[in-house]
């Protein structure tokens, strides 16, 4: 992948971040008119809502400077989810310690959704972290309570529902655990099958799928900012006699090291990939005929300097290897078609050799 490539793909990845963090922000809103509601019909005075409201707030402003700054991505989850979901809980539990004892049992529950957003996203570990640190902090709450407005507390009561919170805290902790492992195999399946997809099952290159693919994006990309690229072809020299001389599974043994090779010798925002048969692809990015001639040279001298004692200590391998360069506008495959050409011109040439396209007006 490009560098531009990687750039993209880390302002999609804080997109979506960014969008689950409104996601939470507008959650948290409707808590905040919740609280209201409660303050409104007298549940909880006004200076226990306006530390509350301005609690909330203050998160809300804190987390969106993170993820607008990217500070977020220096962190281990960018998300912050674990970060986001305490302070909602700590926030719910200073609602309920200015609560009335009646409207605690309300804002019990949305302490319940808090936690819910960190299913998706946090460990086993960390779930169950979250859970005792809530159920401390609303064991600490009523402790206050009990110690500063005795007459406000059914004491007996509250440690019924610190039990039942407890009980309950704890299933969704363990439950979201599974989950959340779950969800990792899933996409740990889903990576497996999409390097299935995209790989060569022999050598491990990029498939011609794959290849078609980046070779377009490239195309749209050069076409934007009129930079260059250049494809290459290269075709192993005499592979079907080595298949007649050694068997077919020493042909693949040939194909795997020399696609190891080929892979080696680009750089990582180039793309290599099987043609087809004995015949490779490689997309060189940002260069000219001239730096992909560089290219092209290094992987031939790679490829005729493997060596094969399991197979033959005589066994010698050589590449033949046509280069075109990308002309603004033009149809991919015209492109392909004048590596190729160069690629017929190198064999007829003499094998194990570089041919440049000709006519590269």
């Amino acid at each position: 992948m490009t560098d531009a490539g990687m750039g993209r793909t880390a302002d999609a990845r804080q997109a979506r971040l960014l969008k689950r963090y409104w996601a939470a922000a507008g959650s948290s809103a409707l808590v905040l008119l919740l609280m209201f509601v409660l303050y409104w019909e007298g549940h909880l005075p006004g200076y226990g809502f306006a530390v509350t409201a301005g609690g909330m707030l203050f998160w809300m402003l804190f987390f969106y400077v993170l993820f607008r700054t990217r500070l977020n991505l220096k962190a281990g989850d960018p998300s912050l989810t674990f970060a986001q979901v305490l302070s909602a809980i700590f926030m719910l539990t200073v609602a309920m310690y200015y609560a009335t004892s009646g409207a605690r049992p309300v804002i019990l529950p949305i302490v319940l959704m808090a936690f819910v957003f960190g299913i998706f996203r946090l460990t086993l570990q960390r779930l169950i972290c979250m859970a005792l640190i809530a159920i401390a902090g609303y064991a600490l709450m009523i402790a206050l309570v009990h110690q500063l407005r005795p007459q406000e507390l059914m004491l007996r009561l509250e440690i019924l529902r610190l039990l039942v919170f407890s009980f309950v805290l704890l299933w969704f902790a363990i439950v979201g655990g599974y989950i959340s492992r779950l969800r990792k195999t899933l996409s740990d399946s889903k990576a497996a099958i999409e390097e299935l997809a995209t790989r060569d099952p022999l050598t491990g290159a990029y498939n011609r799928r794959h290849l078609s693919g980046a070779l377009l994006q490239e195309k749209l990309r050069s076409d934007r900012s009129g930079e260059p690229f250049c494809i290459a072809i290269l075709d192993l020299d005499l592979f079907k006699k080595i298949n007649d001389t050694y068997g077919h599974q020493a042909g693949d043994e040939v194909l795997k090291a020399c696609a190891q090779c080929g892979k080696q010798a680009i750089r990582p925002i180039d793309c290599f990939g099987r043609y087809g048969g004995e015949e490779f692809e490689v997309l060189l990015t940002q260069t000219d005929l001239q730096g992909a001639g560089i290219v092209a040279e290094r992987m031939r001298i790679s490829i005729s300097n493997l060596r094969f004692p399991e197979i033959s200590e005589t066994l010698r391998v050589t590449v033949s290897i046509g280069l075109a360069q990308y002309r603004p506008k033009e149809d991919i495959r015209d492109t392909e078609k004048r590596a190729d050409d160069a690629l017929y011109q190198a064999k007829a040439g003499g094998r194990d050799r570089i041919e440049i396209e000709t006519n590269n007006a």
